[in-house]
């Protein structure tokens, strides 16, 4: 069904009748489902050769070059090139990646590799790069607009980067805000999406504030979807290793409350559906964070052999994760 609604919809805005598509019951625009300002651009790729082909393949090259920002993001943090490529392997390696990759077309799997991209320009203070691909990421569905907004969120206060930091968290809130209470609303008629937190309130508003008010309902959904064994299937894969970084793996929070908040089980899935897709980049970014935390930590109990400990402890933590990231997938 995904897959026809998005040929259908890619194919008809290269048209020039932009998201227009037929085979979704209650909607003839799939504006009603997600905001994906991407498919825009994806949509020229069709005048070259239209079909679902173009899709797939497009598809696993952009989750391929994932591999190289998760390298360099590896070596920023002084890991040597044969740990950086472990983790490298690890992303790629990710059963949540890989099913999300498999599970036809979504422009959701993509931004992966943007937010992956985002975080490493981010740390390595190029601005121009980070704003491209932070833009990038939210363009492939209107609730990355949460994950960029916790970007700024980390430039604020882990970086020191105020400017920046809150120059991303406005813009993002602003296009969030805009992507579903304005164009959905307007080319729309809204989200489809609404009654899966249906239990919390009828409108935006109301699900906002009963989760503030409520706080009984939220445990108990949270309890039904297996919210602590969800993270622990998200972490597995990486050795547990991106429980050394919590700050790293918190960036995630907006995607982990909006796939655990849901009264759809299918968001509850770790490794078989797309849902879980937005999660794995922070969870890889923890991972790296983490073992080299691993790695200061064990050194300065040697103090006397350092250097040449905390490489070996850095090795081991990388070959860790690609040991567990071969096992899970």
């Amino acid at each position: 069904l995904d897959m026809g609604n998005l040929n259908q919809a890619i194919w008809n805005t290269a048209q020039g009748n932009w998201f227009h598509l037929t085979n979704q019951p209650g909607t003839v625009n799939r504006l009603s489902l997600h905001v994906e300002p991407i498919l825009i651009p994806i949509s020229w790729l069709y005048w070259i050769y239209s079909g679902p082909p173009t899709l797939l393949v497009l598809q696993a090259l952009v989750i391929a070059l994932g591999a190289i920002p998760t390298y360099a993001l590896a070596r920023h943090k002084e890991f040597g090139p044969w740990a950086a490529l472990a983790f490298a392997a690890a992303f790629l390696l990710n059963p949540s990646i890989q099913a999300a990759n498999w599970l036809e077309f979504h422009p959701v799997t993509l931004a992966p590799t943007f937010l992956i991209a985002a975080f490493y320009f981010l740390v390595s203070g190029r601005t121009g790069w980070f704003a491209l691909f932070a833009v990038l990421a939210a363009s492939c569905k209107e609730d990355i607009a949460l994950l960029v907004f916790m970007l700024g969120v980390y430039a604020f206060l882990a970086l020191s980067r105020r400017r920046l930091g809150i120059i991303t968290m406005v813009l993002s809130t602003a296009w969030a805000l805009f992507a579903v209470l304005g164009i959905q609303n307007a080319f729309a008629a809204g989200n489809i999406h609404w009654n899966r937190y249906a239990y919390l309130g009828e409108s935006p508003l109301e699900i906002v504030v009963s989760m503030l008010t409520k706080p009984v309902l939220v445990i108990e959904q949270l309890r039904s979807a297996s919210a602590l064994q969800y993270l622990f299937q998200i972490v597995l894969p990486l050795a547990l290793m991106p429980l050394l970084a919590p700050e790293i793996l918190a960036l995630a929070l907006p995607s982990f409350a909006l796939n655990l908040l849901a009264d759809f089980a299918p968001m509850h899935q770790v490794y078989t559906l797309i849902y879980a897709a937005p999660i794995v980049p922070f969870a890889v970014i923890a991972a790296i964070f983490g073992a080299r935390r691993l790695a200061d930590w064990s050194s300065r109990i040697r103090e006397g052999q350092y250097a040449r400990w905390h490489d070996r402890v850095a090795k081991i933590s990388a070959a860790t994760v690609l040991i567990f990231s071969l096992g899970a997938s």
